[in-house]
C-alpha cells in the first residue's frame, strides 16, 4: 500500500512559490493595509497644504495692491539741494516727481527731464520714506570763453553754452572764425577744442618758444594757436603728442635758423605745411619717432 512520506515538508517546490490568497478578516489582511488605502490617508495632508499655500498668495497679492494704492506712499516733499543759479523750484517741477506713487515713480526719467535745463550738469535722486525724495543737483560752472558772432559766450568745461554767465577773468577766449555753427545756450561746441586747450595749457607751450596769445576755431580747420610769431593748426586732439613734439621740433628749427615760424599746419602728419622766416614756404619734413 501506497503511504505518504512525511519526511519533507508542506509547502515545498513548486507550490511554495505560489501566492498566499488572504481570506477577509484575518490578521495579516488587518495589519498590511494596500496602496490605495495609503493613498487615501495622504490626500486631506496634501489638500490642507495647497490650500494654505493658495491662501499665503493671495494675502502677499491682496497686501501689495494695498501697499500700492496707499496714499501714504503718494510723493508730497521734493527736496533739492545744489543749486545756486538755478532756481530749486523749477528742478523740483521739472522732475515731475510730487503727487507720484513713491514706489512706482520712474526716477530715471524724471533725471533726465531735469537734466534738459542747460546749466545743470549732473543729478541724483533718491527716495526718501514714507513720501519724498530727495534731488542732488551739480550745476555748470563758466570755464573759458567762445567768440561768435562779435558776441563771447561762457563754456563750460565741456564745451556746453551757458546763458547770462561771462567767461572767468583771465580765462582762454576762442574766436570762432567760421559763421556755422551758430552758438545758442544749451548747444555744446567742438568738444575736441576744450580738450586740445587743455592739452596745451598742461603743457605751456614748446621750451622758449613764443608766447601762446590765443585760440582760433573752424569748421573745417579745427583749432589753431595764435602765437607771438604766427599760427600753429592742430586740428582736432588726435595723435596730440606727436603733434606736439613736431611743433618743438619746428620751434627749434626757427630757433636755430634766427627766423619765426610764421605758419605750422600739423593735420599732415610726418609732412607739416610750414613757414619759417618772412613767408618763404619752405618746406620741412619731420619723421615720427
Amino acid at each position: 500500500m501506497w503511504r505518504r512520506d512525511r519526511s519533507k515538508p508542506r509547502g515545498t517546490g513548486a507550490a511554495a512559490n505560489a501566492p498566499v490568497r488572504r481570506v477577509r478578516g484575518s490578521a495579516d489582511y488587518v495589519n498590511a493595509p494596500v496602496a490605495g488605502e495609503r493613498l487615501r490617508r495622504r490626500l486631506p495632508r496634501v489638500r490642507w497644504r495647497n490650500v494654505a499655500l493658495v491662501l499665503g498668495v493671495v494675502t502677499l497679492i491682496a497686501g501689495a495692491l494695498v501697499v500700492l494704492n496707499s496714499p501714504l506712499l503718494e510723493i508730497r516733499s521734493v527736496s533739492v539741494r545744489g543749486t545756486q543759479n538755478v532756481s530749486a523750484e523749477s528742478v523740483a517741477q521739472l522732475s515731475g516727481l510730487r503727487g507720484q506713487h513713491l514706489l512706482l515713480s520712474d526716477l530715471s526719467a524724471a533725471r533726465e527731464r531735469i537734466l534738459t535745463q542747460p546749466l545743470i550738469k549732473d543729478v541724483t535722486i533718491e527716495r526718501v520714506w514714507p513720501n519724498g525724495v530727495r534731488i542732488s543737483v551739480e550745476e555748470r560752472t563758466p570755464w573759458a570763453g567762445w567768440e561768435a558772432d562779435g558776441r563771447v559766450w561762457a563754456i563750460d568745461a565741456e564745451g556746453v553754452v551757458l546763458e547770462g554767465f561771462a567767461p572767468p577773468p583771465g580765462s582762454v577766449i576762442v574766436k570762432q572764425v567760421s559763421s556755422l555753427p551758430a552758438l545758442r545756450a544749451g548747444k555744446r561746441v567742438d568738444l575736441e577744442a576744450t580738450e586740445l586747450i587743455r592739452q596745451l595749457e598742461a603743457t605751456d607751450g614748446p621750451a622758449n618758444g613764443p608766447r601762446i596769445l590765443g585760440f582760433e576755431w573752424a569748421l573745417r580747420s579745427g583749432l589753431t594757436v595764435i602765437t607771438q610769431h604766427g599760427r600753429i593748426t592742430f586740428g582736432g586732439a588726435d595723435g596730440f603728442e606727436f603733434k606736439y613734439s613736431v611743433w618743438e621740433e619746428l620751434e627749434f628749427e626757427a630757433q636755430r635758423r634766427g627766423e619765426p615760424l610764421l605758419v605750422a599746419d600739423l593735420r599732415f602728419g610726418t609732412r607739416p605745411a610750414v613757414e619759417i622766416g618772412l613767408g618763404l614756404g619752405r618746406a620741412a619734413r619731420i619723421i615720427e619717432p
